[in-house]
């Protein structure tokens, strides 16, 4: 009834609830404070993954330039400052919320080739990992991006470049310096922030002599 765009917004979850357990009367400003509550409590019970800061360290000292696109968790300014609060802030050179920078979330193509503007890149130089196949996928793929995607909570469905089990897998899909065999591309996924969003991974220098020493063979063209 809302759109995806409201998909998040949890001042429309518990209005919905009210009205079908026709208490609609009750509505009031207790909703937006619950609301904020809510994410307060989600922060605290969210820790990030445990490969996630060995992993970013390890592609910044490679020279992988990163940055995020994340969903709005449907209060502006909420996804932005549970972002603003984690430790990896300092390493992201870019920052899109989905649905406030941009006006749709995704798939929307516009989230992705916004954050490679501001990485200064072309979308088909930039890697995206993801773990929501039904929006991941499809917006990354759908601007040129090679496409990992992380499947560690059951997901199914899409057509991802590469699967990996986890963030460190990813990485070390990225960095092995030999062609892939086709078996041991990860089977289960991966993710840097328990949530709806994503990391995107890009390299300054991401060259296809580079790319093509991993994988046997250029995975950006077609």
């Amino acid at each position: 009834m809302h759109g995806r765009k409201f998909l998040y917004n949890r001042d429309v979850w518990w209005e919905t609830l009210l009205k079908l357990l026709s208490l609609s009367k009750l509505k009031g400003p207790w909703i937006h404070k619950t609301t904020l509550r809510y994410w307060k409590t989600y922060a605290e019970a969210s820790p990030l993954f445990y490969d996630t800061m060995s992993t970013i360290h390890r592609l910044k000292k490679a020279g992988f330039r990163i940055g995020m696109v994340s969903d709005s968790d449907g209060t502006p300014g909420m996804k932005m400052k549970r972002i603003r609060q984690q430790p990896f802030l300092k390493s992201l050179e870019a920052i899109v919320v989905a649905g406030e920078d941009t006006p749709s979330v995704k798939p929307s193509r516009r989230p992705f080739t916004l954050v490679a503007e501001r990485l200064g890149l072309q979308p088909r130089n930039c890697v995206y990992i993801g773990d929501n196949p039904n929006t991941d996928i499809e917006g990354a793929k759908g601007v040129g991006m090679m496409m990992i995607l992380v499947k560690r909570r059951g997901s199914e469905g899409g057509h991802p470049d590469y699967l990996a089990r986890s963030l460190s897998n990813a990485a070390k899909l990225l960095m092995q310096n030999q062609s892939v065999p086709q078996q041991t591309v990860f089977e289960r996924k991966l993710f840097p922030i328990r949530g709806p969003s994503a990391l995107g991974l890009s390299s300054k220098n991401l060259l296809a002599s580079r790319i093509q020493r991993i994988y046997g063979q250029d995975p950006l063209r077609p």
